[in-house]
């Protein structure tokens, strides 16, 4: 099944609602709304039918995937309900499908992590052989379908990259790979929108990116449960600007599994409900490697099968901002 996230219009303003579908492109259901009416069905009152759908269908689908089973019990009632009581949603404005709990992006897809130290000359660390090294993004910073990506001051090199999500859906901590399977809950698009200026610059100190990745990531449309799509075989993932296609690439290329990207963010720590765990960007899914530079307005489509399209705009420069003044050795 499908689970997205869409804008809701009521008597109190305007909230996250999450909806369910049978495809990446609905039609969707209101999952709250269909769980309300399940269990009045079942003989609860409608104030309690509306607290406890309420509670276990929040309008974060990080927080209801934290109910465990419950969450997919409710989805497929929905999907099958046949009484016509909750119709789709009509022209749902969707929103980034996850609000992650937690977020981590990796790098795993060998033209992609080898490139940069090709161009300088460099050998490949032979740790990139040696573990799925990733670092901690920023779980705030994100964005959805359509959005307009914020351009901060203190960049003019721009890029995105094309990557796959995982969604964790069970906590547990030092898990095999083969363990790890069962605490994938689903997958997404990934967008890890890079300022590469400031990113080349801040990482010569030998830490994660930090300026260079926490202004903005992008998720969805979608989120799809592992049984809708061939995530062992290969996904084909597609980057477009303005309407060219600037990539064509397939997920297995990567060198690290999908399950085994889990099993060690799981080593000596607890992953939870909600995390999301990227893949890294594909190879060639960015624009560094084609020697193609971005402009404010440019419009770029990524696209994953069986996941749909995320298309997002760039926004203009922003004007001014402050920047630490350099010190004295």
């Amino acid at each position: 099944m499908y689970f997205a996230r869409s804008r809701h219009d009521g008597p109190d303003g305007t909230e996250t609602r999450v909806v369910v579908g049978t495809a990446p492109d609905g039609p969707w259901l209101d999952l709250r709304a269909a769980e309300r009416r399940r269990l009045e069905r079942s003989g609860a009152t409608a104030s309690a039918s509306l607290r406890l759908a309420t509670a276990l269908v929040p309008g974060s689908l990080s927080a209801a995937i934290a109910a465990g089973p419950a969450l997919l019990e409710a989805a497929q009632a929905a999907l099958e309900d046949t009484t016509g009581d909750i119709g789709p949603t009509e022209s749902p404005r969707l929103v980034n499908a996850l609000d992650p709990s937690g977020y981590r992006d990796s790098m795993i897809f060998e033209e992609h992590f080898s490139f940069g130290y090709r161009l300088q000359g460099l050998p490949v660390p032979e740790v990139m052989y040696e573990l799925p090294v990733a670092y901690l993004g920023n779980p705030d910073s994100f964005i959805g379908p359509g959005d307009e990506v914020p351009w901060p001051h203190y960049t003019k090199r721009m890029d995105y990259e094309l990557e796959l999500g995982i969604v964790v859906g069970l906590a547990g901590s030092d898990l095999t790979s083969d363990q790890a399977v069962k605490h994938i809950f689903g997958f997404t698009i990934l967008n890890d929108f890079s300022a590469r200026d400031i990113q080349m610059q801040e990482m010569t100190g030998r830490l994660g990116p930090c300026k260079g990745k926490h202004f903005a990531c992008a998720a969805g449309p979608v989120v799809a449960t592992p049984d809708e799509l061939d995530w062992r075989g290969g996904l084909r993932m597609q980057a477009r600007v303005n309407g060219e296609t600037l990539c064509d690439a397939n997920s297995a290329d990567a060198i690290w599994s999908f399950d085994e990207l889990v099993a060690w963010a799981s080593q000596g720590e607890r992953i939870e409900p909600g995390w999301l765990i990227g893949s890294g960007t594909c190879n060639g899914g960015s624009t560094i490697e084609i020697g193609r530079e971005l402009e404010p307005g440019d419009e770029i489509e990524l696209e994953i099968q069986s996941l749909g399209i995320l298309p997002n705009r760039l926004g203009t420069p922003v004007a001014g901002g402050w920047m630490p003044p350099p010190r004295e050795r």
